[in-house]
């Protein structure tokens, strides 16, 4: 029993020695403290959301983030430009997911799959964006202190939106651009107007 209890107390102080040890190490990582917020408020929900692009009230949502900049308006305006980015992303995605599925539905060679996908991925980069809205903004200074570091910088979420009409005019002058990028080459063309019929009958259907 004495052998037992002697057990106990060296494994008692091996995790407070390990738990101390570990407090140590913790002290000497990288902190950051939020200096102050501008607004002077808590953060608004949709700065802490899980997804940063999201559908509601008949709008589409994107959260844009820049970090690092010691100018509060240089930090803004790249939060700003990600949202930008951001939102031009998901039209291009839209695109290349329908172009993908119906390259899959058409059971393609290899090596006229892959060609027309690069013809008609190559296209979908060609968007100018146009209907975007700044709703707000969330700053938070900061201060980074720990392993060597002492410096002050910014962290920009800026929140954008578009209506979800300014968002299909944007995926229909993206199917018009691919399609009159691949006017020359027959099976692309027809291609891409048969993607862009079915997706338009896939939206309203999902409508009605």
């Amino acid at each position: 029993m004495k052998n037992v209890c002697l057990y106990s107390v060296l494994l008692l102080s091996v995790a407070i020695f390990a738990g101390c040890k570990g407090a140590q190490v913790h002290a000497d990582q990288v902190r950051v403290q939020v200096v102050e917020t501008i607004p002077a408020v808590d953060a608004p929900k949709w700065v802490n959301r899980s997804n940063e692009f999201w559908e509601e009230k008949q709008r589409y949502f994107y959260r844009g983030v820049s970090e690092g900049f010691t100018n509060l308006e240089t930090a803004k305006r790249a939060a700003q430009a990600s949202v930008q980015a951001g939102i031009a992303e998901q039209v291009k995605n839209t695109v290349r997911n329908e172009f993908s599925r119906a390259l899959e539905a058409g059971m393609y060679d290899e090596t006229t799959g892959g060609y027309l996908k690069d013809i008609f991925f190559a296209a979908v980069e060609n968007l100018t964006l146009s209907g975007v809205r700044m709703q707000e903004s969330y700053l938070q200074h900061l201060h980074e202190t720990g392993a060597g570091r002492d410096k002050l910088y910014y962290r920009a979420y800026v929140l954008g939106s578009i209506s979800k009409q300014d968002y299909a005019q944007l995926v229909r002058m993206a199917f018009t651009d691919t399609k009159a990028q691949v006017a020359a080459n027959k099976s692309a063309k027809q291609l891409a107007a048969e993607t862009e019929t079915r997706f338009w009958q896939q939206q309203q259907s999902q409508q009605e």
